[in-house]
């Protein structure tokens, strides 16, 4: 089996995660066009300071592969080598995929949208000087989506067509949900005896930030960090019992998958609210703690024993090994028709 990822080389963490997930998988049958800087190894300052959150967890993993090379140069020359082309992020490659209409056949085409909103590809007002892009034929090609909910199929119409009448347009049926991931080396596992506090420093709800000490709240798409380090992030993680996590720009957040990979016990507000086919997936009251308030997370958390705790913390574990960067890359290729055994 041979992918050609097509990227845009710049931050996204669906396309970043899914690539190092083929890539473990496949080794050089996963082709990365152009060079995905940010994924090898070493990762260099100037690259990690243009990267959102220092560069933590996803990135300066891989080793290169030299010879790959070769097989970017040109690489429309080849195309019928693969079996299966990979669009990075629609919203930032559409015009490719006219190009590669005439070129390869449609059913090894397939699209990332690693947008936080619903919308689906082309309904949004940012592409109106640019109207040709709604002739884009993605319905012609899978179509993975992580914020998939109802709706996002009515966004270009809602000022033309009446609500009522827009309830009647389903989502396309060559939509499919996907998430992030993280890569398995990233999991730790941490027992009770080696969590030292309930939350750790970095708490994203506004809320509970005010309550707890010395704690950091940042607000959506801040750049404002608290660590410097992966290493002391990490650490402050692995020492805390429970992180605290919520819908910012989107409902999936590499956040949850960090949490959970370092045993905190997701506390995950208004949870229960999220779409059913909406990133994150398998997440509910027996891996995780729903709240929606301050007061509610309080008496939750003073009636969990430390027997509650463990088996909580080992469900959490259980599903972050079913969201690694391989697993994601595995279902993703059995969605492609080309299951890996």
């Amino acid at each position: 089996m041979k992918v050609l990822f097509i990227h845009s080389n710049q931050p996204d963490y669906l396309a970043e995660s899914l690539f190092h997930g083929l890539r473990t998988l496949l080794g050089k049958n996963c082709v990365d066009v152009p060079r995905y800087d940010s994924m090898y190894a070493p990762l260099t300052d100037r690259i990690k300071s243009k990267l959102r959150g220092n560069g933590f967890t996803l990135y300066g993993l891989l080793e290169d592969i030299p010879e790959l090379a070769e097989e970017r140069y040109f690489w429309r020359k080849d195309l019928a080598n693969y079996d299966l082309v990979v669009i990075g992020h629609i919203w930032w490659q559409w015009e490719l995929v006219w190009k590669l209409l005439s070129l390869v056949d449609s059913e090894k085409i397939v699209i990332l949208d690693g947008w936080d909103t619903p919308v689906i590809f082309p309904y949004t007002s940012g592409l109106i000087n640019r109207p040709w892009s709604y002739l884009t034929p993605v319905s012609r090609f899978k179509y993975f989506k992580r914020e998939l909910m109802e709706g996002g199929q009515h966004y270009g119409f809602a000022k033309f067509i009446p609500h009522c009448l827009r309830k009647q347009i389903t989502l396309p049926q060559n939509v499919y949900p996907i998430s992030f991931s993280i890569p398995d080396q990233k999991i730790c596992k941490v027992s009770i005896k080696g969590k030292e506090k309930d939350f750790p420093k970095h708490i994203v709800d506004p809320e509970i930030a005010a309550q707890v000490n010395e704690s950091f709240f940042s607000s959506i798409g801040s750049d404002r960090l608290f660590f410097v380090s992966e290493e002391d992030y990490y650490n402050d993680l692995k020492k805390s019992r429970f992180g605290i996590t919520t819908k910012r720009g989107g409902w999936d957040c590499l956040r949850h998958y960090e949490l959970a990979a370092n045993g905190c016990v997701l506390c995950f507000k208004n949870i229960d609210l999220k779409p059913e086919k909406c990133a994150p997936h398998g997440l509910n009251d027996s891996n995780c703690i729903t709240y929606h308030s301050f007061k509610e997370l309080k008496e939750k958390l003073f009636y969990i024993s430390p027997n509650d705790y463990c088996y909580l913390q080992n469900m959490s574990y259980k599903w972050i090994k079913n969201n690694t960067t391989k697993a994601r890359a595995r279902d993703f290729l059995a969605a492609c028709n080309l299951p890996i055994r």
